[in-house]
């Protein structure tokens, strides 16, 4: 595997399509192989600062690409793909 291509944060509150929502990030990071590293933030303060109206939240590298709901994982993975390189 190559060099970390960057962060991912599943931006969340801990309800059940949060918890969701990182199952389906990791489980797709691990299928396609993509590099990166992937973390559960729940920090208000985050949110705030990165404009998170809704939650689940997925920010790429600081760039919130997904907020309000469950992606699928082949949605994941074109997110990622395209918001890592």
């Amino acid at each position: 595997m190559s060099a970390s291509l960057g962060l991912v944060e599943v931006l969340e509150t801990g309800c059940a399509r949060c918890q969701e929502t990182f199952r389906v990030v990791m489980a797709a990071v691990q299928v396609a192989g993509l590099p990166c590293s992937v973390v559960k933030n729940e920090s208000l303060a985050r949110m705030v600062g990165l404009g998170v109206l809704a939650t689940p939240a997925l920010a790429v590298n600081g760039k919130v690409v997904l907020a309000g709901r469950v992606p699928t994982p082949e949605e994941v993975v074109r997110l990622l793909g395209g918001g890592l390189k």
